[in-house]
């Protein structure tokens, strides 16, 4: 009698199941519950400080407002904010690198390469922070920010990769069978050096929602009465000590986001390896 082999899922591949449907349903809380709930988020009742109950289940804040609703009324603009502030550099920084990794004009290579490595010597945070200071509070000038800080360290990915990529034999081979040098830029070179710069860009992506979050804590974010995770951490922190839900509730949102796009990465990483190996 011939044995029935049990196939066990790769683990690389339960991550990625794991991480999209964290990422996923916090998404679709983020979507139903502000339609569908039983609270506005930005409605003020005489309901000050209550604690997490069956009838607001996480407590309600100093205005009265349902915390509940107001968490999952800034998964959009928290998850909206960082997805922008990571998609820009990532798509502008792979152009830019991979267009200086096979450049030969050395001045021209000289020029950006000193520029980018000037924006990646300063820290990524405090520069973020001086920016928006300087363009100004709202989600505007944060994705702005963070587009004119982030893209040099996608380019510097992209610059590498593509040093690597424009030796390769099958690009060699296009320009010798006479293709344009657009097809081969678009079709062969961009194509495998994004796969380096989207990976960066999942484990970026955390950092980014940190970021988003933190620059609302010191009040450059949303303006009032949006519901946003740092702004509400940061009225929260004045009185954690009597009513702890109106800051711990948002902090753990940032956590759910955060832990679903690392599980992801890691899962799609070790994918990538197992498919390797195999």
């Amino acid at each position: 009698m011939s044995k029935k082999v049990k196939k066990v899922r790769p683990e690389g591949t339960l991550g990625i199941i794991i991480g999209a449907s964290l990422m996923g349903s916090l998404l679709l809380a983020g979507l139903l519950i502000p339609w569908f709930g039983k609270f506005d988020a930005n409605e003020i009742s005489s309901d000050q400080l209550l604690s997490p109950s069956g009838t607001h289940y996480f407590g309600t804040d100093m205005l009265g407002r349902d915390v509940f609703a107001r968490v999952f009324d800034a998964v959009f603009i928290d998850i909206g904010t960082a997805f922008a502030g990571v998609l820009i550099p990532l798509t502008v920084g792979t152009i830019v690198g991979t267009l200086l990794g096979i450049s030969r004009n050395r001045r021209v290579n000289s020029f950006v390469g000193s520029l980018i490595d000037g924006i990646n010597a300063f820290p990524f945070l405090i520069f973020v922070i001086a920016l928006v200071a300087f363009l100004g509070a709202g989600l505007s000038s944060i994705i702005l920010a963070l587009s004119l800080v982030n893209w040099a360290r996608y380019a510097r990915i992209a610059r590498t990769r593509a040093v690597v990529v424009n030796q390769q034999g099958y690009v060699e081979a296009a320009r010798t069978l006479g293709y344009k040098p657009s097809r081969i830029l678009f079709r062969h070179i961009i194509p495998n050096v994004s796969s380096e710069t989207r990976a960066y860009a999942l484990s970026d992506f955390t950092i980014v929602i940190i970021a988003v979050a933190a620059l609302s804590f010191l009040g450059l974010g949303v303006n009032p009465p949006q519901a946003e995770w740092g702004a509400m951490i940061k009225d929260g922190a004045t009185i954690i000590t009597l009513a702890w839900w109106n800051a711990v509730f948002p902090g753990l949102a940032i956590c759910w986001a955060g832990i679903s796009v690392a599980v992801f990465s890691e899962g799609l990483t070790k994918r990538i390896g197992e498919g390797n190996q195999q």
